[in-house]
């Protein structure tokens, strides 16, 4: 089952509650500052789902003030994209020139690496999703859009969202890794939708974006095929090479390029999980026709060899 991280403010000494909050929010999200109000003592506690990649965590809170100044910083064990969805309470999120206000069932995404702050006047609930920048932004190319505004969970795709997520809260301790990998894989498409879904995201790069998630989707259905190229692909959607690629280029990328990384991703995962097959049969059956260019093309992708990695494994 999936292992879950518990935390509170419950088993820290009262002097060091504040100080103990710090370092585990600059730990699990983003280096922070946070500051109890007059109102109420501090308390926090949570459960975090989830070691890497998408990772969900349910919060409880007294009031509380959190802020991330714009002063240089250490890096951040994550960095990541954080989805809101509040469970009871009141919350308010400012990020650069936007400022948002959350009733319960209404959700928001910020930057966790970008300033911000959060002020919660009463004890509150919320879920959070850490969402990895890099898959995100192959998602959403242009996601920053979308930060610090509300995003509705009553209905549509914010209602599909929410309720995926907090069923994936709810059973996430039934769940083994892998299945709640692939829960956390929903979760964040399904986040990509509700935000896409919003006014400020234009109908022009919705278009784009659902073009290039349909492209995505055929490579990935066909890259086992060796003669997957840019032709065939263009083809089968209706499109011109050039316009694929330069939807491909808005993630520093192109269409050739993205289809080897799958390609080699899929590799590598087939390494460990069929051990008894040899490396040569694994590469063909991913569209590799030629040995040499797949044992160069994995050597720079992930630095050591096929054969280096199996036996690290």
């Amino acid at each position: 089952m999936t292992k879950a991280q518990f935390l509170s403010t419950e088993g820290v000494p009262p002097a060091r509650r504040r100080e103990w909050l710090c370092e585990v929010i600059g730990r699990e999200y983003a280096r922070a500052e946070a500051h109890a109000l007059p109102t109420q003592p501090l308390f926090n506690e949570m459960t975090i789902h989830g070691e890497k990649d998408v990772r969900l965590s349910s919060i409880r809170s007294n009031a509380i003030l959190i802020e991330r100044s714009k002063r240089p910083s250490l890096s951040d064990s994550h960095d990541a994209y954080l989805y809101v969805v509040l469970l009871s309470g009141e919350y308010f999120l400012e990020q650069g020139e936007r400022q948002v206000s959350l009733r319960p069932g209404e959700m928001t995404i910020y930057d966790a690496a970008l300033p911000h702050k959060i002020y919660c006047p009463g004890a509150f609930s919320k879920l959070i999703v850490s969402l990895p920048r890099a898959a995100m932004r192959m998602r959403m190319p242009e996601i920053d859009r979308c930060l610090a505004t509300s995003i509705g969970g009553a209905r549509g795709t914010g209602a599909l969202a929410a309720t995926h997520i907090r069923a994936v809260a709810a059973h996430a301790g039934e769940l083994s890794d892998e299945c709640f990998a692939i829960a956390g894989e929903h979760c964040a498409d399904l986040i990509a939708l509700s935000a896409a879904d919003q006014p400020q995201y234009s109908v022009s790069i919705r278009g784009r974006d659902a073009t290039l998630r349909r492209a995505k989707r055929f490579i990935e259905s066909r890259l086992s095929d060796p003669r997957l190229d840019p032709n065939l692909t263009a083809r089968a959607m209706g499109l011109s090479i050039r316009y694929l690629n330069a939807l491909f280029e808005a993630e520093g990328t192109s269409l050739m390029r993205y289809v080897w990384a799958r390609r080699l991703e899929h590799c590598r995962a087939d390494l460990d999980a069929k051990a008894a097959v040899p490396i040569g049969e694994i590469a063909f059956r991913w569209g590799f026709s030629d040995l040499s260019h797949f044992s160069r093309a994995f050597r720079r992708r992930f630095g050591h060899s096929a054969r280096e990695m199996r036996t690290k494994g």
